[in-house]
């Protein structure tokens, strides 16, 4: 999974994770819903990511970007269970956020993954002699 409840409840205050998720009354968080509005969340970052990075990482390889954004869609996902709850303006902000965020990670523009600092090597197996245009063609131009 790209984010956990631990990390959910660093972000918002567990009574209000409990308020989004206590449909039956006990008194305590439904886990089991944080955890299908997790793979809610999961899923819609996959969607961006396809093509362009690895979806379905595994737990050590989710890059820090990528679990903050599932958090926050995640508590997104849980108000919007309950739509007699006022949506936070910091949640409806944070989900903007996060959807431009997504769509810049699938343009390329924003990569999630951490750089390297060493150049970009490309192998080839061209020589210089497998021009398909020799300078001759070139100089007629």
């Amino acid at each position: 999974m790209y984010a956990s409840i631990v990390q959910l409840k660093l972000y918002m205050p567990p009574e209000t994770i409990r308020q989004l998720t206590d449909d039956s009354g006990s008194g305590v968080i439904d886990e089991d819903i944080v955890d299908e509005m997790i793979d809610q969340a999961q899923k819609f970052i996959d969607g961006f990511l396809q093509g362009r990075y690895p979806a379905d990482m595994d737990d050590a390889d989710v890059p820090e970007m990528i679990s903050d954004i599932c958090v926050k869609l995640t508590a997104y996902n849980l108000y919007r269970r309950k739509l007699q709850l006022t949506l936070p303006e910091t949640i409806s902000k944070d989900y903007s956020m996060c959807v431009k965020l997504l769509n810049k990670i699938q343009e390329g523009k924003i990569s999630p993954f951490p750089s390297s600092d060493e150049p970009t090597v490309v192998i080839t197996n061209k020589a210089t002699t497998d021009r398909d245009y020799t300078s001759t063609v070139w100089a007629k131009y």
